[in-house]
């Protein structure tokens, strides 16, 4: 176990190089449901609940807004995050944190789906990546599946990022089988 969590930090490490290089913007972020439609794109960005602090200061629950093209503009107070753990990377010298985090987002159309994940974020650069799983839902996304990778920035304790990722679904046979987004918006 300790062998994949060290390949996870090795993979996630490798693929923070590039997205340091440059400060993503809000209109980048948007135009991710415009450049892949095909996959589980969306775009979100947190609202810390500012009186539920770590310790190392940053905000461990709060609500997520945003959108996602599997069920459009989330509803914020039905969207939750909770971040459970946290460490400093002990070989970052205080520049990278390590958060668990687990929630919910729920659409405008009733349909939500539940996740949980590990963020790596890099205090110096206020920039973060992580990977997140998909692991059930309720409403069209009823036995969901998945995972996505996301990337963002935090300003001002404000949190933005895009995700993209694939998806799979039960059929009625109760197996999983890959499933276009234009079947689940149907």
């Amino acid at each position: 176990m300790k062998n994949l969590y060290l390949l996870i930090f090795a993979v996630l490490l490798a693929g923070s190089c590039e997205i340091n290089r440059k400060i993503i913007s809000y209109d980048e972020l948007c135009k991710a449901t415009e450049e892949y439609p095909e996959s589980h794109t969306a775009r979100f960005e947190t609202i810390p609940d500012t009186t539920n602090l770590l310790e190392c200061g940053l905000p461990a629950s709060g609500i997520i807004k945003g959108y996602c093209n599997l069920m459009g503009n989330f509803i914020p107070e039905k969207s939750p995050f909770t971040i459970w753990h946290w460490q400093w990377d002990p070989k970052s010298h205080g520049r990278k944190i390590y958060e668990s985090i687990e929630g919910t987002i729920t659409g405008e159309n009733g349909d939500c789906y539940f996740f949980n994940g590990i963020i790596i974020y890099d205090v110096k650069r206020e920039s973060f990546m992580g990977e997140m799983y998909i692991n059930g839902g309720l409403g069209k996304l009823d036995g969901i599946t998945g995972k996505c990778y996301m990337k963002g920035n935090i300003k001002d304790g404000i949190s933005m990022w895009s995700a993209q990722g694939t998806l799979a679904m039960k059929n009625n046979r109760n197996e999983y089988e890959s499933t276009s987004l234009d079947d689940l918006t149907k």
